[in-house]
C-alpha cells in the first residue's frame, strides 16, 4: 500500500476522492486519539503524531468481486440447459473457475503483506468459507461417481461460500487505511521509550520493526516501525489485519471497541518526537 506524494503526503492524493472536489479534511469514520496522545493540528501545536491517509481500499476488488457471481451463476446456466453450447461441461468448469479466480484476484490485491498465521486451521483461509467449500468439493466428487443431481448441492454450497467471502471481502475493504507517524531524531528512540504493554524488537532506531503490541488484538496486530522521507526519521504506528491489510487504528469500529481500549489509549512512545516541517503542517491546516 503506498502513501501519497509529496504535497499529499498525509491527507492522501485527490484522485482517491473521485466524488470530492479536493482531498477531503475529514472522512466518515476518522477518530482523533485521546487525550494521552500528542497531536500535531495545525501550526500551533507541531508536535506530535499525525494520521497518514493509505489508499482506499473499495476501488481495488470493485470489479473483480462485482463480475464474480455473474460468472458463477452463469456455470449453471450449460448444465441447466444441455446442448446450449459445443461443450456445456468445459464451458460450466470455465466459467465457474474463473468466477473464483477473481475473487481470489481481488483478496490478493487487498493483502499489503505478508499474512499473521493464525492458529485456527479455518481461519487461515479466511476470507473464504473452508466449512462450506470442503463438503461442496465432496458433493461435486459424488456427483461424478454416484448421481449428477447430487453436483447442484454442490454448486448451491459453493454459490452460499462465495457469497460469504464476498461479504469477508467487503467488510475489509470498507475500513479506512490509514498508518500514524511521528518525527523523531533516532538517537531519541530506545527501548526505555516505549511505554507499557510494548515488547521491544531493536533497541536502537532502525527502518523496520521497532516493537510490537503483546497485548491479544481480536484479528489483528499492532507495530511501530521507523522509516525515512527525505532527511526526516519517523516513527509509524500500524493497525494490521492478520491477512495483511492495514486499517486506520483511529476509526470508529476500533475506537468503540472494548478489545482495543488498551492499544488506543497510550502512543506507542513516551516522548512527543520532533516538530513537524511546515509543509506537513500547511497541509492540515487548509
Amino acid at each position: 500500500m503506498k502513501g501519497a506524494g509529496d504535497s499529499e503526503w498525509l491527507r492522501g492524493q485527490p484522485l482517491w476522492y473521485p466524488a470530492s472536489e479536493s482531498t477531503p479534511e475529514h472522512l466518515v469514520g476518522e477518530e482523533n486519539p485521546g487525550d494521552n496522545w500528542d497531536i500535531a493540528s495545525g501550526s500551533e501545536i507541531n508536535r506530535g503524531w499525525m494520521r497518514q491517509r493509505l489508499e482506499p481500499l473499495g476501488p481495488r476488488i470493485l470489479y473483480t468481486t462485482a463480475w464474480a457471481p455473474f460468472f458463477l451463476i452463469a456455470s449453471a446456466i450449460p448444465l441447466a440447459f444441455p446442448g446450449t453450447t459445443p461443450n456445456d461441461q468445459l464451458v460450466a468448469v470455465s466459467l465457474f473457475s474463473f468466477s473464483w479466480i477473481l475473487l481470489v484476484v481481488g483478496f490478493r490485491r487487498l493483502q499489503d503483506g505478508l499474512p499473521t498465521p493464525a492458529k485456527d486451521l479455518l481461519k487461515k483461509f479466511y476470507p473464504f468459507d473452508i466449512a462450506l467449500i470442503s463438503p461442496a468439493i465432496v458433493f461435486f466428487l459424488l456427483h461424478i461417481l454416484i448421481d449428477s443431481r447430487l453436483g447442484w448441492i454442490s454448486f448451491a454450497l459453493f454459490a452460499v461460500a462465495q457469497y460469504r467471502a464476498i461479504q469477508n471481502i467487503i467488510s475489509l475493504a470498507s475500513e479506512n487505511c490509514a498508518i500514524w507517524i511521528l518525527p523523531i531524531k533516532p538517537d531519541d528512540y530506545s527501548e526505555a521509550v516505549l511505554n507499557q504493554g510494548w515488547s521491544c524488537v531493536s533497541a536502537n532506531f532502525r527502518i523496520g520493526t521497532l516493537a510490537r503490541w503483546d497485548g491479544v488484538l481480536p484479528e489483528y496486530t499492532a507495530s511501530i516501525a521507523g522509516m525515512t522521507r527525505g532527511e526526516s526519521r519517523y516513527v509509524t504506528f500500524t493497525l494490521m489485519h492478520r491477512l495483511g491489510v492495514i486499517h486506520d487504528a483511529f476509526s470508529d469500529t476500533f475506537v468503540t471497541d472494548s478489545r482495543f481500549t488498551s492499544l488506543l489509549s497510550s502512543p506507542p512512545l513516551l516522548i512527543a518526537g520532533e516538530a513537524w516541517s511546515e509543509e506537513y503542517i500547511a497541509t492540515t491546516d487548509e
